[in-house]
């Protein structure tokens, strides 16, 4: 199951994964009014609301970070679709 993790006080860091980082299978950043950090992974070992976190993208890319910190804000389990929907 996908967790989708809020971030509050995020940063994006250019510096090599650190063994105990969650994998990171995607990272969103939302730069409206109201700025959103938040990253999707498939790990169960996210900290509860208001403990810091530090993740790592799950698969080396060229886009300036490897890592992401901040604090949770709220979590939301993602469903898998469901089957009898078009």
């Amino acid at each position: 199951m996908t967790v989708r993790v809020y971030l509050a006080a995020a940063r994006l860091l250019d510096e090599p994964p650190h063994a105990d980082d969650i994998p990171a299978e995607r990272v969103f950043v939302h730069a409206s009014g109201l700025p959103e950090v938040w990253v999707e992974t498939e790990s169960l070992r996210v900290p509860a609301r208001g403990r810091a976190v530090n993740f790592a993208l799950a698969r080396p890319m060229d886009i300036g970070f490897q890592r992401i910190t901040g604090t949770v804000e709220r979590t939301v389990e993602k469903r898998a679709p469901r089957a009898d929907r078009p």
